[in-house]
């Protein structure tokens, strides 16, 4: 009887023993490490080529399986080098959650500052605001329909630094539907501001962005005019040809009349002459000078500085050289 009551106990221990071998295994498979973003990127710059290819696997394997949290983590990094570097393989991850975790980085409360071209996508000493990064990423991975909304939310009473990074980071974005806020932008008191968003501008090639910029052909800022004309150099057509005509009659500066004078000439549109002819008349020497090396650039004419020289030949020759264009 003592047996045979000693016997259902020693089966009770042997199942509880098994039942906590389980529960302990099951709780080592729970607690495994989590992949570790910042000590992959550590091992990425290791002197050991075998610890980079082996880092540069995991992180590969991490993106396939779409294991986007783990970068999540690295955008906490104190490391804000390794923070850039995490949003970079957050952009590569494809599930809808990854993108979404990529937009919220566009809003302005989860700014901050990388020592990290934004554009280049290297390391460098010169700080730049996390959102251009991101609008950037965004731009390159396929864009985002909503991205627009979220980084341009919020921005009421925020300093002008704030303000010219979020131009930067619309025109990273490319999305046409940020020419509206660029266009605003343009007329900000803050010189910084106006000049981001005038260079922001020019990554775009649709009508609005023209309208938008020839809004500060009159600007009292040289830099900001400077800006302009790098900008038209993606616009093409009358409208924007009209823009540069009216730089290079008005502009107070005559450098910059002349590089307006020199980027017609680059449209090869011949029936810019007579526009060139009477720039012969400006009074600074550079406008001058400029509109004589196109027009014999278009014309292959060498008549000189007269304009009446070239208001001859062109009364004579119109019909004929409009004609061959």
């Amino acid at each position: 009887m003592t047996r045979a009551a000693a016997a259902p106990g020693r089966g009770r221990g042997s199942r509880a023993a098994i039942l906590f071998g389980l529960a302990s295994l099951a709780g080592m498979v729970g607690c495994a490490p989590a992949h570790d973003a910042e000590q992959l990127f550590r091992q990425l710059q290791s002197p050991d080529a075998e610890t980079r290819q082996e880092a540069n696997q995991e992180l590969e394997s991490i993106v396939e399986q779409g294991d986007y949290k783990v970068f999540l983590r690295g955008i906490e990094s104190a490391d804000r080098i390794y923070r850039a570097q995490s949003m970079i393989y957050l952009a590569r991850v494809t599930r809808p959650e990854a993108r979404a975790a990529l937009r919220d980085l566009l809003r302005v409360d989860r700014r901050i500052m990388l020592p990290f071209n934004p554009i280049r996508l290297k390391p460098t000493t010169e700080e730049s605001d996390s959102r251009i990064l991101a609008a950037n990423l965004i731009a390159q991975t396929g864009g985002d329909a909503e991205a627009i909304v979220v980084l341009t939310a919020g921005l009421q009473d925020q300093p002008p630094e704030v303000l010219e990074a979020t131009g930067y980071a619309v025109g990273a974005l490319r999305d046409p539907k940020g020419i509206p806020f660029l266009a605003t932008e343009t007329r900000s008191p803050e010189i910084a501001v106006v000049r981001a968003a005038v260079q922001a501008l020019g990554h775009f090639r649709e009508p609005g962005a023209l309208e938008a910029l020839k809004g500060v052909v009159s600007h009292p800022s040289l830099e900001v005019r400077t800006d302009l004309l790098g900008s038209l150099e993606l616009q093409s057509g009358p409208a924007a040809e009209e823009v540069l005509k009216s730089i290079g009659v008005s502009d107070p500066s005559p450098e910059m009349r002349a590089a307006a004078i020199e980027k017609l000439g680059g449209t090869k549109d011949r029936s810019l002459v007579p526009y060139l002819i009477d720039r012969l008349r400006d009074r600074q020497e550079p406008p001058r000078q400029a509109a004589l090396e196109v027009l014999g650039q278009m014309t292959g004419q060498r008549l000189g500085p007269r304009r009446d020289r070239w208001e001859r030949w062109w009364s004579q020759n119109q019909t004929s050289f409009t004609a061959h264009g």
